[in-house]
């Protein structure tokens, strides 16, 4: 079982106000963040010595780094081999998207990038994600990523204010209509600490759909992208022609990988640890010849478990059998739909999927 590789690009042009993901706007703050980066692959080299089988730089937006930038992170992760049969994805915003980076980004070895267009509607896009790009950029950067041959995955949101089930199908059939071969959908769910969840939270946006509608939007997402050949293999994530995202499988399937840069995680089969999010924090530790932890921990055999019911709750292949108690609320969750056991294993539906989270607590 080969490892994959993470590497966290913290840098936004700005920050979006549903993202609570660990990122800043100091983008003269690179030159820091590559230097301390390339301390951390030293500590790193030995114990993980390789080969790795996926590569995914993650963000952030890390398509804005530039092509010095680039080419002196890769001289870094030259310490980290890739299989022979490597899956290496760079996630891209439609703005940052040039073909003169597209063209590096395939010289480098990328194979796969993942788009955030976020959607293909005008009012979504700027009314409750105030995103920097238009619809027009997204299909200008899907063409350009196309156009030399890299797998294309696109990531979406939806579930915004007023969003109908028809506009919501209208832009699946676009990105059906598109080159891609993988989708990522997510509900628009903003923590309380995002500035998009202080606007909801104070009245100043309008509410977000309620449940009923939420869940009509997820069954409709899993529909429409099937009639496109599409196969939902993860709660929010679709594929076709087997192009599933092979990194992101390693997580659920509970795979070593190894994260370098602030906030980025880590697990090696046994522990599981996460680096300060912070890029100064993270650099001073790095250079007083310290590992950044923020914390570490190692599972014990109950925690395991309950991790195994929970992710296999979220994926198509399901769980093992074994993990889960014979018991009347076991019956009747496969009564009424939720589950289907085929051979050792036990699927969820798509309404399964939908209430992952609730059949996860009552399982465990």
């Amino acid at each position: 079982m080969l490892p994959g590789l993470y590497v966290h690009v913290p840098f936004c042009s700005r920050k979006c106000p549903y993202c609570d993901f660990y990122s800043i706007s100091a983008l003269d703050l690179i030159p820091l963040w590559l230097k301390a980066l390339e301390k951390e692959a030293g500590f790193y080299a030995k114990s993980w010595p390789g080969p790795f089988e996926t590569l995914y730089l993650g963000g952030g937006s890390p398509s804005l780094l530039t092509i010095n930038d680039l080419k002196t992170l890769f001289e870094t992760l030259e310490k980290f081999p890739l299989a022979e049969n490597f899956e290496a994805t760079i996630e891209a915003n439609p703005e940052d998207v040039t073909e003169e980076k597209v063209k590096f980004w395939k010289t480098l070895g990328f194979n796969r990038v993942s788009l955030g267009v976020q959607s293909f509607n005008p009012q979504w896009l700027n009314a409750s994600l105030s995103r920097n790009h238009t619809v027009a950029d997204s299909k200008k950067a899907i063409d350009m990523v196309t156009s030399v041959g890299l797998s294309l995955s696109l990531d979406f949101i939806f579930a915004h204010p007023g969003q109908s089930p028809q506009e919501w199908a209208a832009e699946l059939d676009q990105a059906a209509a598109t080159w891609a071969d993988h989708v990522s959908a997510y509900v628009l769910t903003p923590s309380p600490s995002t500035a998009l969840g202080r606007a909801l939270a104070a009245g100043i946006v309008p509410r977000l759909p309620g449940e009923e509608l939420t869940s009509e939007l997820f069954l409709l997402t899993g529909e429409a992208l099937a009639m496109r050949g599409f196969e939902r293999y993860e709660v929010s994530n679709f594929a076709r022609g087997g192009a599933f995202c092979r990194h992101n499988l390693k997580y659920w399937h509970r795979e070593p990988y190894l994260g370098l840069g602030p906030s980025a995680h880590s697990f090696d089969g046994q522990r599981r640890w996460a680096n300060v999010s912070s890029v100064k924090r993270w650099a001073v530790a790095l250079e007083a010849g310290r590992l950044p932890y923020e914390f570490i921990e190692e599972l014990s055999p109950d925690q395991v478990r309950v991790e195994e019911i929970m992710l296999g709750l979220r994926l198509s292949e399901g769980l093992s059998r074994d993990l889960v108690k014979e018991s009347e609320t076991l019956s009747d969750l496969i009564k009424d739909g939720f589950l289907t056991p085929v051979g050792d294993k036990l699927k969820p539906s798509p309404k399964g999927m939908l209430m992952a989270d609730g059949l996860a607590k009552i399982l465990a």
